[in-house]
């Protein structure tokens, strides 16, 4: 469900600061801004003094911080806006289909040019290490070429082209951040008809005390801490704008962990919690997959260090699931 054009815009909630950034550091629109990705950087960079504001199509999902504006948005729409919000950075954060093969270019493309002609300079594009391939390649750089095996890994790659022909035509200085994995906790998790797969995990070792992976055991993941991905995406909105400027980073962990790896230490975690053993089930392969590195040595000298750590991510999911429910049994109970 691509975030596209905007023909509306409402914007609720939102204090002065937010839509102009007076007494706040950089003003921030937020792409996506109340996805399994966005909603939690929202509230990150709100936290941080940033002006922020989360843009949607959802009209339901409502921010506990009072300072994170709303701006409502249409999608697929021919209109355009004469007039929008100048903010100077945008993040723009996807929800791409995996079988999204034909709309991507075109709806980034149109975003793109509306968001610098009416004044954002600096564009950050959240895309996904799997325009590297499905294929595991032992080291992956950002020169690694581009070799998508899925619509999915296409998609990205070809919203990556469109930024950087419009960065280079009309002088955005753009960022693109080539993600793993995210792991962390969601603010509207429990209100998702699709939630992430760490979610759908512990939901399983929590709630059926057994894991059924879609995988092959040997499938490798790097995961990305969401602490870790909100210190680099903060730093990266922070630094000095340069006009025509176009990064490319790889965002991940230091290690790739398994499928079954991951599977087993959810199941450790659900059975501290609640004595029960958790079985897991998996396909059965023939041939154990090929691990990968993802080189993330770019970021690091550019944003500079921070914790990688994985297991309090997990506990936070975790709060997640058994927060959600807590709230469906009293939703039960009140019918």
């Amino acid at each position: 469900m691509p975030l596209v054009m905007l023909t509306a815009m409402t914007y609720e909630g939102a204090g002065s600061a937010a839509l102009t950034g007076a007494g706040c550091r950089r003003p921030v629109l937020v792409v996506g801004g109340t996805g399994h990705v966005g909603a939690s950087l929202c509230q990150y960079l709100s936290a941080g003094g940033y002006g922020v504001t989360a843009a949607s199509r959802s009209t339901e999902l409502t921010f506990d911080d009072p300072r994170i504006g709303r701006l409502r948005m249409d999608v697929f729409s021919p209109k355009a806006v004469n007039q929008f919000q100048r903010y100077r950075t945008a993040v723009i954060c996807p929800w791409i289909e995996h079988d999204d093969q034909t709309t991507s270019r075109q709806w980034i493309d149109r975003l793109a040019r509306q968001l610098v002609e009416t004044g954002a300079r600096s564009l950050i594009y959240l895309s996904s290490m799997w325009v590297y391939g499905g294929e595991s390649q032992e080291f992956l750089t950002e020169t690694t070429p581009v070799a998508p095996t899925s619509s999915y890994g296409s998609a990205h790659a070809s919203n990556e082209v469109a930024l950087v022909e419009i960065a280079g035509e009309l002088g955005a200085d753009l960022t693109i951040l080539r993600m793993a994995n995210l792991v962390g906790p969601d603010p509207f998790y429990a209100f998702r008809t699709k939630i992430a797969f760490s979610h759908e995990l512990l939901e399983m070792a929590l709630l059926d005390r057994l894991i059924m992976l879609r995988s092959a055991p040997s499938t490798p993941r790097n995961l990305l801490p969401r602490s870790l991905f909100h210190h680099d995406v903060e730093k990266l909105i922070a630094r000095p704008q340069i006009e025509g400027r176009v990064d490319i980073f790889n965002l991940g962990s230091g290690s790739t962990s398994t499928m079954i790896g991951l599977a087993r230490e959810i199941a450790a975690m659900a059975e501290r919690y609640h004595g029960d053993i958790v079985a897991i089930e998996h396909p059965e392969e023939s041939t154990p997959h090929v691990s990968f590195h993802l080189d993330t040595g770019k970021i690091r000298s550019t944003v500079g260090p921070c914790v990688d750590d994985l297991g309090t991510e997990l506990v936070m999911v975790m709060g997640d699931v058994l927060v959600g429910r807590d709230r469906a049994n009293v939703n039960e109970n009140l019918v």
